[in-house]
């Protein structure tokens, strides 16, 4: 029905999905403004085609695939895992909570906020991760899974602009949305 209309398809692979996305851009550099700007995306339905031929084709597959080890398979999405991690804010922001400021780059959002801030906002998001995390884990009520993450848009929307100036979550890489 989706594919009439013109619209995507539904996938449980928002990552795979977005990172497909940003490989598809173009972006250039605007002097006006000093920074990168998306010129173009490039639309195929191609990829997303091939993509899901080849996961209907890994049913042929299963026969081999029951000799592999769980080790392996283990291993595999254990690298996968970690290797989604790099470059993720909370994750950095969690790691330096504690570091001195004087070893932080000069960019860095505590010498903006503070260290008091900043953390309260990474227990902020720890405290929303956690929510969502138990609220996955109660299976009587996990159906209503997409409705919680329309909750935090909510908390974004609304709670945070309270604690935080537009200024501090730009630092903190959270921008408002446009």
């Amino acid at each position: 029905m989706l594919s009439i209309f013109g619209l995507p398809w539904m996938c449980g692979a928002t990552v795979q999905s977005m990172n497909h996305v940003r490989a598809m851009t173009t972006s250039k550099f605007n002097n006006e403004t000093m920074s990168m700007e998306i010129d173009r995306v490039t639309e195929t339905r191609t990829t997303g085609f091939i993509t899901h031929a080849m996961l209907i084709a890994t049913i042929y597959l299963l026969p081999t695939l029951k000799h592999l080890p769980i080790p392996v398979v283990s291993g595999v999405f254990l690298f996968l895992g970690r290797k989604l991690m790099t470059g993720n804010t909370f994750l950095r922001r969690v790691l330096q909570s504690v570091a001195e400021k004087d070893r932080l780059p000069q960019d860095h959002p505590i010498h903006l906020l503070g260290r008091h801030k900043m953390n309260l906002f990474t227990g902020i998001q720890l405290l929303c991760l956690g929510g969502l995390w138990t609220f996955k884990q109660n299976s009587a009520i996990s159906i209503f899974f997409p409705s919680v993450i329309g909750m935090l848009m909510l908390i974004r929307k609304f709670i945070l602009p309270k604690i935080y100036s537009e200024e501090e979550l730009i630092a903190l890489g959270d921008q408002t949305p446009q």
